[in-house]
């Protein structure tokens, strides 16, 4: 039986069901239990531990606390990665109850012994940032239950201009832009804007802080903006006219996935409903009555399979947008969300919504209650 089928049977059986599934130990990596393989050695010089995981799908690794192994693959019954532009190659051999490794690099010759450490249900959570699309459905199809805990902070808005942000708001007459146009129309306006103006570049990161003409005067000083820029910068120009606005942090189910989503979440009072948004894509989403959606009825959108439409608007910098591709991103991007509770000239920290049953570690404030993430804003 192949192995990434054999550990879509473990992994639905282990979350779902709570049984347990292992294969036998065996010097073939392809027979090599799922979990986490730890020991020591000494790597560049420094004693430092070695941690394997065969995720089912394929090998991760690290290297001390922040050493990520890179290119890590399977050839021919061996490992191979990089480190530190070091190449090496490892070959595993079940040794009792623990596995020796043979690590080889271009300056040396290293024994590594490792031990196997049977996965919880979090760490399968963790494995599937390498599953294929239809395995990152069916987890997202399988985590439905947010039961309410009390845990959500309201939503707090500062609207309107602000002294300092009014200069930015003035030199790019906005005014003349938006100043006349209210609710969805003003969103669509802003929205437009901002993709006309501005382009994605995923590698780019504004470090400075959270107020919204900081970082547009990064953007006009020639930088691209990420998904996380675009979107404090939209939110923040809607706010400033008068909309309640808010970034949405979409997260995947695994805490090693590093490739999140940000969108805004901006509310209509006309719908009296959340209207998404997102600056990456110049996108607006209907569902197939054209009814415009938030983030919560794209998640059920994408679990039942239902229609999902974009506005013809839609690009990424210009080029076609491609809504399958978009559809197949956010399946595995609406497993977990963070929002800020306060949205004002400044934002206050995340508050992390997970589904019942996972345990995620991240230093923030977590909550399970669906209702009252989503609640919608006073009037």
């Amino acid at each position: 039986m192949p192995k990434r089928i054999i550990m879509m049977i473990g992994l639905i059986c282990l979350l779902i069901s709570g049984c347990t599934v292992r294969t036998n130990p065996s010097v073939s990596l392809e027979s090599l239990p799922i979990g986490y393989y730890q020991g020591t050695g000494y790597i560049g010089n420094h004693d430092q531990r070695l941690l394997l995981m065969d995720t089912g799908y394929g090998w991760l690794g690290k290297i001390g606390r922040y050493g990520t192994i890179q290119q890590l693959q399977e050839q021919e019954g061996t490992l191979t990665f990089v480190f530190r532009d070091e190449e090496f190659t490892l070959e595993l051999q079940k040794q009792g109850d623990s596995y020796q490794g043979a690590l080889q690099s271009q300056d040396q010759q290293l024994t590594v012994d490792l031990t196997w450490i049977e996965p919880d249900t979090q760490a399968l959570l963790n494995f599937s940032v390498l599953a294929p699309l239809e395995e990152k459905s069916a987890l997202l199809a399988n985590y439905q239950q947010f039961p309410a805990d009390g845990q959500v902070p309201p939503y707090q808005f500062e609207l309107g201009k602000d002294s300092e942000a009014s200069a930015w708001l003035d030199r790019h007459q906005l005014d003349t832009i938006l100043g006349d146009k209210t609710d969805t129309d003003l969103m669509k306006a802003a929205l437009f804007w901002v993709c006309e103006q501005y382009d994605h570049v995923s590698n780019s990161q504004y470090r400075g802080e959270s107020q919204f003409d900081n970082v547009g005067n990064f953007a006009d000083d020639g930088n691209g903006l990420n998904c996380n820029n675009l979107s404090v910068l939209l939110s923040g120009i809607l706010r400033s006219y008068g909309v309640k606005a808010v970034p949405i942090w979409c997260l995947s189910a695994s805490e090693w996935d590093s490739d999140c989503h940000v969108i805004v979440q901006a509310y209509s009072e006309s719908l009296d409903q959340w209207v998404f948004l997102d600056p990456t894509y110049n996108l607006m989403l209907s569902d197939d009555q054209g009814n415009y959606i938030n983030v919560e009825a794209l998640r059920s959108i994408l679990i039942e399979g239902q229609p999902l439409n974009a506005n013809p608007e839609a690009n990424y910098n210009g080029k076609p947008f491609d809504l399958e591709n978009y559809r197949n991103y956010m399946t595995k991007n609406t497993f977990r969300f963070e929002r800020p509770a306060f949205c004002g000239r400044f934002i206050s920290e995340k508050v992390m919504l997970v589904p019942e049953g996972t345990n995620y570690s991240k230093n923030t404030m977590m909550t399970t209650d669906w209702e009252a993430f989503w609640a919608l804003p006073e009037r």
